[in-house]
């Protein structure tokens, strides 16, 4: 999975991948030396497909039992992205330190959850900071600003038409879901607060879940028209997505878009 950039105040357009140029060719332009450029290579390589291969790992890390792992391995492999690296994010989750960490940053009506996966909490913390320092921004308790929501991802039931599958999400208790028909997967945006009594009825309902993923939706949504603080809001995002172990930006800007094209 991506890393998620939410930029908007429905559910129903809650989470839109970040476009991995966010972090490409304009950061890594101006440098020269064949070094810096092969360097700038291996970190695009890196951000695009490690915190995938680890997020898919979680559920499974074993790639005979895992298809959708194996494919990841091979596409990651096929793009140049060194075994070490694969090994590594695919045996993530099997090593006690390895651990997940959120931080709420605040730069004036800007505020932004940033969902890590690491194996040093300090280290991570501090590579935060040092973007924070850079862009005037700091370190605060955001998560109240947010609805938090659980993405849960399961297999398509065989012969159920449309509204028969609007029956089903009804009965778990949300009319909130999209349908992968090629994928044959139906993932449902369940509020954090009914999360309980959805994976109750879920079970009852005989549902194969596969997998289970965090989406924060700001309250309020903000517009930033100023274009200094466009720019430095900017530079901040690119950082993190350049950043291997950040696995989710969430936000408030309304107009992200606008001033990242």
């Amino acid at each position: 999975m991506d890393k998620m950039i939410t930029i908007t105040s429905q559910l129903a357009r809650i989470s839109q991948p970040a476009v991995r140029g966010l972090a490409g060719h304009a950061h890594w332009q101006n440098i020269a030396k064949t070094k810096g450029a092969n360097d700038a290579k291996k970190s695009k390589l890196l951000t695009a497909w490690i915190p995938k291969i680890r997020t898919e790992s979680r559920n499974e890390s074993d790639l005979g039992k895992n298809p959708a792992l194996r494919k990841l391995v091979q596409d990651a492999t096929a793009a140049g992205v060194p075994k070490n690296n694969i090994t590594q994010a695919v045996n993530a989750w099997k090593d006690k330190d390895f651990t997940e960490v959120q931080y709420g940053v605040q730069g004036g009506e800007f505020v932004a959850l940033i969902d890590c996966a690491t194996y040093s909490v300090g280290k991570m913390k501090n590579d935060i900071q040092t973007l924070l320092r850079r862009a005037n921004f700091q370190y605060s308790t955001v998560s109240f600003q947010f609805d938090h929501f659980k993405c849960v991802s399961c297999n398509l039931p065989l012969n159920m038409s449309d509204d028969d599958l609007l029956e089903l999400a009804l009965l778990c208790g949300t009319e909130e879901y999209t349908i992968d028909r090629e994928d044959e997967t139906i993932v449902f945006n369940v509020h954090s607060d009914d999360q309980k009594d959805f994976f109750e009825q879920a079970k009852q309902q005989d549902l194969n879940i596969k997998s289970v993923s965090s989406l924060y939706v700001p309250k309020n949504m903000i517009q930033v028209t100023e274009k200094s603080h466009q720019d430095r809001i900017l530079k901040f995002m690119n950082a993190l997505d350049a950043h291997p172990e950040v696995e989710d930006i969430h936000h408030n800007i309304e107009n992200f878009e606008m001033f990242v094209s």
